[in-house]
Formats: structure tokens, sequence, C-alpha cells
């Protein structure tokens, strides 16, 4: 299933229950608008660097946004090696609930300049 037009809630949700994910992630939520802009900017063309990924446990460990939002653009992400600590609950994707209230990057003072385009001039 590739989105390719504005990703909208009912996609991200139907995308996460009916596909079977490679990994699984440690998290219970993600935020909508997170990885609504990433689907955008990678369709745009734009990328955002390698995901990291405990494969003892085939668990995420930095980017499940990214994972997801490259995955439902059909676009293969980079993969490195991470570790990931004994206390991390395995979770799968198809069991993680969205947060379509709050940006979570609007609340965060270091990653509010992700919320709009205009970091993406300094990347090319």
């Amino acid at each position: 299933m590739i989105i390719a037009q504005e990703l909208t809630k009912e996609d991200l949700a139907a995308f996460i229950n009916v596909t079977e994910h490679k990994y699984n992630t440690a998290h219970s939520i993600l935020c909508f608008a997170i990885i609504k802009r990433i689907h955008r900017r990678v369709l745009m063309g734009h990328r955002f660097g390698a995901i990291k990924v405990c494969h003892s446990k085939c668990l995420v460990v930095d980017g499940n946004h990214r994972y997801i939002a490259y995955a439902l653009a059909g676009i293969d992400i980079e993969v490195i090696p991470g570790t990931s600590s004994h206390c991390d609950k395995l979770n799968t994707f198809n069991n993680i609930k969205i947060d379509d209230v709050q940006d979570w990057d609007m609340n965060c003072p270091k990653n509010k300049k992700f919320c709009n385009d205009d970091f993406l001039k300094n990347l090319d």
C-alpha cells in the first residue's frame, strides 16, 4: 500500500493495521503529525537518514516515525545496527496507537524547527 497523496489519519490507521511489518517497536504510540510530515517530504525526494535496528529483536530502536513514513511511501530506508535495552518491551506496529491530537515536535523546543519546511533549504 503506497499512499501518494496527502496522508490522512484513516490511511495511516489502515496501513498500520493491515501491513505485516518487518520490524517491531518498543513504542505504544506514535505521532500522526510527524509521520505525515516525513511522508510528504520523502515523496518530495528528501531523505532523512537511517533507522537503527536491534537485529536480535527485530526492533526499531531509533527512527520509528521514519520507518512508518518511508514504508507508506514505498521507499526503502537504510538500516544500521542498534542496541536495545533489556527493559524494552516488544510491541508490534499493528498494536500501536496514533496520537492525532498533539504535534510532538511543536512541544519540543529542539524539534520545533521541523514543523515547517524552512530547514529543508539547508539540506540541499
